[in-house]
């Protein structure tokens, strides 16, 4: 086994022994491809990685008991695909760029000034339309690296 592998193994079980969760083989299996991969992945991609591991019927109930417990977060991209990532363990707040091309979807954080004055916007826009606003995202839209070179 690689010590990458053996790595993710070790995280995987202690992300669920520090939040009190029993440790099974599915769950060890998602946390493990979330971890090696460090980015979000659609459910479908999730699905392929586990090398027949894990039916379609698992993944969706194991994604929903991990976003129940924090551990994971969920969001739709453009197109409507359900994306899954790692919940940050630092809880650093942060946003997405999705290429419109390949469909690739990158994490990003801003600086803190600026999430700071999206938050006090945010503040008027709730008194002005009387809303309880439970979470913002940020979305940037382009062509990546990649689809730019094609």
């Amino acid at each position: 086994m690689q010590k990458n592998k053996k790595r993710q193994i070790k995280k995987s079980r202690q992300i669920l022994l520090d939040n009190n969760i029993p440790i099974t083989k599915p769950r060890m299996l998602v946390l493990g491809i979330l971890l090696k991969n460090e980015g979000p992945l659609k459910v479908e991609d999730i699905i392929k990685l586990s090398r027949g591991k894990l039916a379609v019927s698992s993944m969706y109930r194991i994604i929903n008991n991990l976003k129940n417990l924090n551990l994971i977060n969920e969001f739709q991209t453009l197109e409507n695909t359900k994306m899954i990532e790692l919940a940050d363990v630092k809880d650093e707040h942060h946003h997405h760029i999705f290429c419109e091309s390949c469909g690739a979807v990158y994490d990003f954080e801003v600086d803190s000034h600026i999430e700071k004055e999206l938050e006090k916007e945010i503040i008027k826009i709730k008194s002005k339309y009387d809303i309880i606003v439970k979470s913002h995202s940020l979305e940037l839209l382009g062509l990546c690296k990649t689809c730019r070179d094609k």
